[in-house]
């Protein structure tokens, strides 16, 4: 099978990490487009349970720890490696299987786990939720 798309969303935490170290090593090794992606995430910026949006604040701390995580990640992209950053903002199960479908990513490498188990039994995992909603080979890294 070759890949020439590869997508990698990253959340800050250790599991992306490894997803993105694996991601990169893929890339290298297909020859591939890696496409580094981290959401702002909008449930981070409500009460969850209440679905009651914070203020502007709230919303503008969640778009500065995507941009800090996506700033930490191309400092370790290697030399030569085509690489597409993609910040978005959203729900990131719905926006990684949006991206899957409208570039034609042919992988999607991801860590098994970014929430607190907490958050994760309330409104589900994400790895879960992309493994069942996108058409091409999903690749869970721990």
């Amino acid at each position: 099978m070759q890949f020439k798309k590869i997508l990698v969303p990253l959340d800050g935490s250790g599991t992306a990490d490894n997803a993105f170290r694996y991601g990169v090593e893929m890339a290298k090794t297909y020859n591939a487009e890696l496409y580094v992606l981290v959401v702002a995430d909008i449930e981070e910026a409500a009460y969850p349970l209440m679905q009651v949006n914070l203020d502007r604040n709230g919303f503008a701390s969640v778009k500065e720890k995507a941009e800090a995580v996506m700033e930490r990640a191309k400092k370790q992209i290697p030399e030569g490696l085509h690489v597409t950053p993609i910040i978005r903002v959203g729900v990131p199960g719905s926006v990684i299987t949006d991206l899957v479908e409208e570039e034609k990513i042919d992988l999607v490498i991801m860590g098994n786990s970014g929430k607190g188990s907490i958050s994760s039994f309330i409104m589900g995992s994400v790895s879960q939720y992309v493994i069942h909603h996108v058409k091409v080979p999903v690749l869970i890294i721990k």
